[in-house]
């Protein structure tokens, strides 16, 4: 029996070793590795927008973290609307009967590391420009039924490799139940949920919500350059208004459209 025991031990530890070296080499490779971040603007605001600081300073931490880092505005591109015909899976298998931008969002898409997707909550919901996007991703996914875990999904039609998301979503309410559509959309995702947006624009709300903008930026610079964010960040991406400050928040926002209703 001692003998085995000291065995089970050493095969134990040189498991543990194994792991732990394998784990090791993982992160030298996220170091060495460029990594490649595209993200997307969904608000039609652009510059003028929440969503826009929000995405810069995220994609700031990610180019001090060593990342390549490209951004567009969807509102800009050529996306058309998907027919639902199905001819990527069945006449054209893969490829969409649609000649627009998507031709090379797809493939940037698939080699991407980080996808940001960032949008304002619009009755309850991502934008529809957001919308439309993701729908005409179709292609990417085989027309076959499969399991996985527990659900019925597309098998994938290319090999992907292992890929991030972050999705960043701002809302005018001050609740954070506003983000429950998006989040049940992108189940993965990072989450960087920002209620009551419009307090990123004003000089003493931007203060209330500092420890929030430092977070996103260190979450760019942590994805970029070790794959991952860490727990105590991660906490601080989705801003909780008190019921006090929530109240404020609701009080303001009503004396400012009322004054703009009577033009004054």
């Amino acid at each position: 029996m001692i003998p085995f025991i000291h065995e089970s031990a050493a095969s134990a530890r040189e498991i543990y070793a194994r792991s732990w070296a394998f784990i090791t080499l993982n992160k030298i490779l996220v170091i060495f590795l460029i990594m490649k971040v595209l993200a997307f603007n969904a608000s039609p605001r652009k510059e003028k927008g929440v969503s826009e600081i929000i995405m810069n300073l995220f994609l700031e931490g990610a180019a001090e973290g060593g990342a390549e880092i490209e951004s567009h505005h969807i509102v800009d591109l050529d996306i058309k609307g998907c027919l639902g015909c199905f001819s990527c899976w069945t006449k054209t298998p893969g490829r969409c009967v649609h000649r627009d931008d998507m031709d090379w969002i797809i493939p940037k898409f698939l080699d991407a590391d980080i996808i940001y997707l960032g949008t304002p909550i619009y009755n309850y919901n991502i934008i529809h420009y957001l919308q439309r996007m993701t729908e005409r991703m179709l292609p990417t996914a085989l027309p076959y039924m499969e399991e996985s875990e527990g659900t019925t999904r597309h098998p994938e039609r290319h090999e992907r490799k292992v890929q991030q998301m972050v999705l960043a979503a701002v809302a005018g309410f001050p609740d954070t139940e506003n983000f429950n559509q998006a989040k049940a959309l992108f189940p993965n995702a990072i989450n960087i949920f920002l209620p009551s947006a419009q307090i990123l624009q004003d000089s003493e709300g931007s203060k209330y919500v500092s420890y929030f903008t430092d977070a996103v930026k260190e979450a760019g610079r942590q994805m970029a350059s070790q794959g991952e964010v860490d727990e105590a960040v991660k906490n601080k991406l989705v801003v909780n208004f008190s019921p006090e400050m929530k109240k404020r928040i609701r009080e303001q926002a009503n004396k400012f459209f009322k004054a703009r209703v009577q033009g004054t």
